[in-house]
């Protein structure tokens, strides 16, 4: 995006050209840094995981795959109402796309934070938006901070419960570690919500000119978007459900029955948390070795019993198999859909131009 005198212009983005350049390829190298010592340090056999793996009961495979891209749909619902609180309706000259438009965007955008580091898949989404709509940027930016804070602020509730009940009331250095951790980040969002609201007219006084009317869209974007809080509420609980129930079948998949619901809830959500650090794309090689690691924490507190090495790296690994492999393969298919689609779109519009002078000729 390229900003002048306050206006917003968006250029061409090239994933091509952000995917094969040095810091995407250095966040790779850690990824599978860590992986790699991870795997070596539990001294597991990586045949060991693949004949698990093999094991895998195909019909609960299923299952998690369908439930983790049945979120998209719910996510996409839930921006959708996140962009008619900001005012972006057809009436008001924004014909915001359709559920599976928005979907497709949503899509695409995890996507690219699965291939690019720093969650660029969310100034992404901001751009498809625009390109296709001529919605503000930055007040869509706003949506997104909007969502990122009421996911943050339910997974860290559900967390909590979660983990105080799987730990019976006790709290490991581990998990304590995490809640400080969730606690800061919720002060720090706190803190930023009050200065938009209390001082927004004196921030953006202080900014340049050309960013005045930028930061004046983004607070706007972001304030206005926890309006309906309930029903918002109540489709990120629907959310993180799916993430609940993706890792439910991959634990029946592979024979690990041993285990109750909160155990589930705290892992998916445990390992949903760690994606949102920046490192590496969409947390690889962090979030495998957080899940094993808990996996086998929670081995030795009798939380789940019968979970050995080789069933802690099959469980990582076959659930990674969904929420990043198949992401990668499928985003990128609808990605590729989506540029054709575009071209061909734009190759008709030129045809009708060329014709109508033909005809005014």
């Amino acid at each position: 995006m390229e900003v002048g005198n306050g206006e917003e212009r968006t250029t061409d983005v090239s994933l091509e050209r952000r995917f094969f350049n040095w810091n995407t390829l250095l966040s790779f190298l850690v990824a599978f840094s860590i992986l790699y010592f991870v795997i070596t340090k539990i001294d597991v056999d990586f045949g060991q995981i693949i004949d698990r793996i093999r094991t895998a009961d195909p019909f609960y495979y299923l299952l998690g795959l369908l439930i983790y891209y049945a979120s998209f749909v719910v996510r996409a619902w839930r921006w959708g109402f996140l962009l008619k609180n900001v005012g972006f309706r057809s009436r008001d000259g924004v014909h915001v796309p359709s559920l599976s438009g928005l979907t497709e965007i949503i899509l695409i955008s995890w996507f690219v934070n699965c291939i690019t580091p720093a969650r660029l898949g969310d100034a992404y989404r901001g751009y498809m938006l625009k390109s296709r709509t001529g919605a503000s940027f930055s007040k869509t930016l706003g949506t997104i901070l909007a969502e990122r804070i009421i996911d943050l602020l339910v997974l860290l509730v559900l967390l909590g419960l979660a983990g105080l009940r799987v730990f019976h009331g006790t709290v490991p250095e581990a998990f304590g570690s995490m809640l400080v951790a969730g606690g800061a980040l919720v002060v720090v969002i706190a803190v930023g919500l009050f200065v938009m609201i209390r001082f927004g007219r004196t921030v953006q006084r202080l900014l340049p000119a050309r960013f005045k009317g930028l930061y004046d869209r983004f607070e706007e974007g972001t304030l206005l978007s926890f309006q309906n809080l309930p029903l918002l509420g109540s489709l990120t609980m629907v959310i993180w459900a799916t993430e609940t129930g993706r890792l439910w079948f991959i634990f029946n998949s592979l024979g690990v029955q041993s285990f109750s619901l909160s155990v589930v809830i705290f892992v998916a959500l445990a390992a949903s948390l760690l994606t949102t650090i920046p490192m590496t794309p969409a947390g690889l090689g962090v979030v495998e070795s957080a899940l094993i690691g808990l996996l086998l924490l929670l081995n030795n507190v009798s939380a789940v019993r019968g979970v050995d090495q080789v069933s802690a790296a099959s469980i990582a690994v076959l659930d990674r198999t969904i929420s990043y492999w198949s992401l990668v393969l499928v985003g990128l298919l609808v990605y590729l859909f989506t540029r054709r689609k575009e071209i061909g779109e734009g190759l008709r519009r030129l045809y009708c131009a060329s014709a109508s002078i033909t005809r005014r000729q």
